[in-house]
């Protein structure tokens, strides 16, 4: 039966205030005035389709994975026109595999709901009769990260033998990153710009909630884009297919940047730093800021407005890493958004029988600290895991297994977890068994960053490695306590022992006693994926901790490693979540 809702009326002010609106209007008139490639209201009859009056199925999906070769297990769509939610359709999808516990605690969906639900082919062609996809005339299709779901949609068609027509879409994912740029709103989730339009339907991982609460955030984008010239239907098709905002040709200096591996500044017209990074070819990766590889829009802002290159060549890629590090840390350019809070650390202690949170640790605690964390919230996280676990064991034990837990020693804390988490999802419990797998996350992480903790006790190492790029000849390094100090270049066919007797007479840095206080946790975990690298030659170990891990460690279960692997992938990469 048609159900007619009203979303919202298309001229209401739905942004949460008026001062933001005019900021995200003026962002999107320079991309449209800037964009060459986009042509408004690009009809026939030279009048596009209003928006407001557009005719839109908008479609989520939820499915038993991210990667290709996952399956659909839900689909939700709502059709909209003139503002009006005028009929739904849901459906549960039967997949050929189980559906994997990970994805039951995030979605609610248990293998015992789609059991006897239609296989995807039956639930597609009855998806695709109802909304009129790629009838002449038909609706544009909407989505919240469209690639994601038209990309499932189509593969899905495609296994089951059935045609995938030729549609319009619009993409609500490509107009957030465009209308509302960072820090206007802190990212460009379906929760967030969900909330930034305080839309009715929150978001829940379930698709046909999430597909009305998309709806609702399309409603807003039509009233927030009218006022930057985008009022047509057509108008944001092309926002959405948009080529990146027009670039600057290469700059000529491009040509005349080293090839080596290096540090490069962006820099305005005074001089001062705009975004910071490092290559392994300074002509390779700054050449590559001017192509059309290059999409992500807050980047294309930074080089438009750059007025050019300092170059800084290093002898490695690890020193040009490092540098880039400290460079960040140092300068904080406007641009860079990774790597600024690299100075903050947390670690999580056994201290009066529980874990407990501290900023710092000495050097002779090291060796029992669980960390370092970067945000003190991470390791809260990391210490209610090891709570869980102790307030389930017997009181005897709690102690031993403190200390365990705390030096990364034990498999008993993620085992506990895991189980839990498959227990409260048995049991249709899924935010606790979500909240239980973020627990466990955060612990592995700090077992993770456990493995710096030989780097960290070491007043000195001297290790060495082939040079980059295939030359000739090796490469010595020395670090003190997690902090690099310098390297040198042993040319080939040469005897390392004159360098090698200068690399182990470097004076150890001063500590005060304090574990990770002369480098940032950042620039130690770049030096243990480093030592960690195949073919790298240790020189000398001047360090208490051996450099290996405990045999009980929790990285040595691979189906751990697996399953938090695809936790953080979903989460990271799924900008619906």
């Amino acid at each position: 039966m048609t159900k007619q809702t009203p979303v919202r009326d298309c001229g209401e002010t739905i942004a949460p205030g008026e001062s933001a609106r005019p900021f995200a209007r003026s962002v999107v008139s320079q991309a449209l005035s800037r964009a060459s490639s986009v042509e408004l209201q690009p009809s026939l009859d030279a009048v596009g389709t209003p928006a407001s009056r557009g005719r839109w199925v908008i479609v989520d999906l939820e499915t038993t994975g991210l990667g290709a070769g996952a399956e659909i297990t839900e689909i939700g769509a709502v059709c909209v026109q003139d503002g009006v939610i005028m009929d739904e359709f849901s459906s549960l999808v039967k997949p050929s595999r189980p559906i994997p516990p990970f994805i039951t605690s995030l979605t609610g969906i248990t293998p015992a709901m789609v059991a006897n639900a239609d296989p995807i082919a039956s639930v597609l062609e009855r998806f695709m009769d109802w909304s009129g996809l790629g009838t002449k005339g038909g609706p544009v299709l909407v989505a919240h990260n469209a690639s994601f779901d038209v990309g499932f949609l189509r593969r899905a068609a495609r296994a089951s033998s059935l045609p995938w027509p030729r549609i319009r879409v619009v993409d609500t994912l490509a107009l957030a990153r465009l209308a509302l740029p960072r820090p206007l709103v802190r990212n460009h989730k379906l929760g967030t710009i969900a909330s930034y339009f305080g839309t009715a339907t929150v978001p829940e991982h379930r698709a046909l909630g999430d597909a009305r609460a998309t709806a609702e955030i399309l409603l807003g984008f039509i009233d927030l884009l009218a006022g930057a010239g985008a009022t047509d239907v057509e108008d944001l098709v092309a926002l959405t297919e948009q080529a990146p905002a027009r670039r600057p040709s290469t700059p000529s200096f491009v040509a005349d940047l080293p090839t080596s591996p290096g540090v490069y500044h962006f820099i305005d017209t005074a001089g001062d730093p705009l975004y910071v990074g490092s290559a392994s070819s300074l002509r390779s990766r700054v050449s590559s800021y001017y192509t059309k590889a290059e999409k992500r829009s807050k980047v294309q802002r930074m080089v438009s407005i750059a007025a050019g290159v300092r170059p800084y060549p290093t002898a490695s890629i690890l020193e040009a890493r490092i540098r880039e590090l400290r460079d960040i840390r140092e300068l904080t350019p406007p641009y860079n958004s990774a790597s600024t809070r690299q100075g903050s650390q947390h670690w999580v202690i056994a201290e009066a029988g529980q874990p407990r949170v501290v900023q710092s640790v000495t050097l002779d605690e090291l060796p029992c600290a669980l960390g370092p964390f970067g945000t003190r919230a991470h390791a809260l996280r990391a210490a209610g895991a090891i709570e869980r676990v102790l307030a389930e064991a017997n009181p005897n034990d709690r102690p031993e297994l403190l200390h365990e837990a705390v030096a990364a020693s034990t498999l008993a804390v993620p085992h506990a977890l895991t189980a839990l988490m498959e227990r409260l999802s048995s049991q249709g419990l899924y935010e606790p068994a979500a909240a239980a797998r973020d627990d466990l996350s955060a612990y592995m992480t700090g077992v993770e960053r456990a493995t710096m903790r030989p780097i960290l006790a070491a007043p000195r190492i001297v290790w060495g490695s082939r040079r980059d790029g295939g030359e000739k000849g090796w490469i010595m390094h020395v670090a003190s306590h997690g902090r690099y100090l310098s390297s040198v270049v042993i040319p080939p066919h040469t005897d390392p022992s004159p360098w090698i007797d200068v690399l182990t007479s470097t004076t150890p840095i001063e500590t005060d006693g304090v574990a990770a206080s002369c480098a940032s946790w950042a620039e130690t975990a770049l030096l243990c994926a480093e030592l960690a690298r195949e073919g790298t030659r240790l020189v000398e170990w001047n360090g208490p901790l051996p450099w290996a891990q405990p045999t009980a460690s929790p990285l040595c279960d691979g189906r751990l490693r697996e399953l938090l692997a695809h936790a953080t992938a979903h989460r990271r990469t799924d900008p619906r979540t």
